[in-house]
């Protein structure tokens, strides 16, 4: 793992203290805000919404996102779920792998932590000063010029900055300004999916389950607090209904504990939906003052359960080289964009494959011993990884 802390080292020496504009307070805004200021740049966070979401279940924060959040001084000691293991079955009960993640944590130096989504979003928003968050600003244009970049705004305002930075999510405003080009790609499945305080033994435990089906996946960790998170995959295509509790009844009648307890205790209110999207990954992200982070760039299914991660990687990277910043800072956003697009790609193609995989037998014919499968783990953590990974010269 890198050594170097935005607190301490690898913002040393010369640097010019610019302001940067960062459009939309997710997981991404907040912690590239939080990595900036240490930098001890002027920042400053616009989100369309009044106040700070607090929807999205949880989160399964790995090694790789532990690794780049402790780099940015942000700790989730005191929220969420460690994780021990993670294990896989079949619709019949039948053990596929377990990965021991006490062990994958030990080897890579951080740990596995589910958390609630509102609970990491908070923990980021509370390490900034309350002046940098901005509420209600919905960006609608972006425009730079040799020595400025400007956001405009939907209530008529404006903000001028030296960089800015994208982080509003898959349907990009930003993107769509600097780049242009076609959204996200349906992949043809969708997650019903939810975060309920329960009873069930799973919820009280370390371990998260998947459970691999013929035509269709769920899942099911703990995350603190007695509250478990829990998600079922179907196919589905742009324009299908939706689907109801009911019908998740139907789907996964019969399948192993705790699919059925979980399926009895929930109704309508507490599932949400999504559909499974992937987003091509340019090689350029931005212009010369302006780049893109998470979402925004590179979405991806969640078949791998990586996209938080590598959001929290792309504001670790970023803040790290913006913090060495003399002169210009397109250098810099090129470098972060380079080094960032090629960990992504992995990841991205991994969690494509895993998720058409699902349509196989494939993915129910994998048998292997436990020390490999956490071997796995650790080699696909590293690999997609930059914050486990040397640091590039700056």
């Amino acid at each position: 793992m890198a050594k170097i802390s935005p607190r301490q080292t690898s913002f040393a020496g010369r640097m010019e203290t610019m302001r940067v504009l960062v459009i939309g307070a997710g997981i991404g805004g907040l912690a590239a805000a939080k990595g900036l200021l240490e930098a001890g740049h002027d920042v400053e966070v616009f989100e369309h919404a009044e106040a700070l979401r607090d929807g999205g279940a949880a989160v399964t924060v790995w090694s790789n996102g532990t690794a780049a959040l402790g780099q940015l001084g942000v700790s989730l000691a005191d929220v969420g779920r460690p994780l021990h293991s993670l294990r896989s079955i079949t619709d019949s009960g039948r053990l596929l792998w377990e990965a021991d993640l006490a062990d994958v944590t030990e080897r890579l130096g951080s740990p596995t932590i589910e958390t609630p989504r509102r609970l990491l979003t908070g923990k980021l928003a509370a390490a900034l000063p309350t002046h940098v968050l901005h509420f209600g600003r919905r960006c609608t244009g972006v425009a730079e010029t040799a020595d400025r970049v400007v956001a405009r705004f939907a209530d008529g305002t404006s903000a001028e900055g030296d960089v800015l930075i994208g982080a509003d999510g898959q349907r990009s405003v930003v993107r769509n300004q600097v780049l242009g080009g076609r959204p996200a790609r349906m992949t043809g499945w969708a997650s019903w999916q939810g975060l309920t305080r329960s009873d069930l033994p799973m919820a009280q435990g370390n371990q998260t389950v998947n459970i691999a089906g013929r035509v269709a996946h769920c899942g099911f960790i703990p995350a603190g607090g007695g509250l478990l998170h829990w998600w079922f995959d179907l196919p589905w295509q742009d324009g299908e209904p939706i689907g109801s509790v009911r019908e998740l009844r139907r789907a996964f009648a019969g399948w192993p504990d705790p699919v059925w307890p979980l399926l009895e205790e929930i109704g309508p209110e507490d599932v949400g939906f999504f559909p499974h999207i992937r987003h091509k990954v340019p090689r350029i992200w931005g212009g010369p003052r302006t780049t893109l982070i998470g979402d925004a760039v590179h979405a991806m299914p969640p078949a791998v359960a990586q996209a938080a991660n590598q959001t929290l990687e792309d504001a670790w990277l970023l803040s790290h080289l913006l913090g060495a910043v003399e002169r210009h800072p397109e250098e810099a956003l090129r470098s972060y964009e380079c080094e960032r697009r090629s960990r992504v790609l992995k990841v991205s193609r991994t969690a494509a494959l895993t998720s058409a995989q699902r349509s196989t037998p494939l993915q129910r014919l994998g048998r292997m011993p436990k020390s490999i499968a956490t071997r796995s783990q650790v080699a696909s953590l590293r690999s997609g990884s930059t914050v486990l990974r040397p640091l590039p010269a700056t």
